[in-house]
């Protein structure tokens, strides 16, 4: 999942996922916020991380079965996350308006379809970036806050097949 939105960032913002200036732009967040390298204030940089949104219960059940004798039942269900995007740097701004824009731009290679390909369905409409000054030493450093919903296609197979009925007896009652 991690490859995929990476992916989808990098289609975002017109560049190709194996290349040197992908690689150093858009980068996971780190679990240890105190121990993370510090870009110069010049560089842009792009973190994201994905989180589950609190509280919610999976958006939607659907049970299917198998069409031969045996029934293994699975169940559909979409799970609410949030991808956070934080962007640095004199282009935050335009790299997250960038992102939040094309992100739904659907087709083979552009970024929703590598994110519907994975069964993640970004929800429409975020809310704009929101530009923020953080303080780094004595200086400000510029950067832009991006949240946006997504549902993540979530598949269970019970384990176990149940065999199904294929035929029951028929009985005609007469009065």
């Amino acid at each position: 999942m991690n490859e995929t939105i990476f992916k989808a960032l990098c289609a975002c913002l017109g560049l190709s996922p194996s290349s040197e200036q992908a690689l150093s732009l858009i980068r996971q967040a780190y679990t240890e916020p105190e121990n993370t390298p510090q870009p110069a204030r010049s560089a842009d940089v792009i973190y994201w991380s994905l989180s589950p949104e609190e509280g919610s219960d999976p958006a939607t059940y659907n049970e299917t079965a198998a069409s031969s004798g045996s029934h293994k039942p699975t169940v559909h269900r979409f799970l609410a996350y949030q991808l956070l995007v934080v962007c640095y740097g004199p282009s935050c701004e335009s790299n997250a308006r960038k992102i939040r824009s094309f992100l739904y731009i659907d087709g083979a290679n552009l970024p929703r379809g590598i994110l519907r390909k994975a069964g993640i369905y970004p929800v429409p409409d975020p809310p704009a970036p929101q530009l923020l000054y953080e303080p780094e030493g004595s200086l400000w450093r510029r950067r832009a806050d991006l949240t946006i919903p997504l549902r993540i296609k979530d598949t269970l197979i019970y384990s176990t097949s149940r065999n199904a009925i294929t035929s029951a007896p028929a009985v005609i009652l007469h009065r």
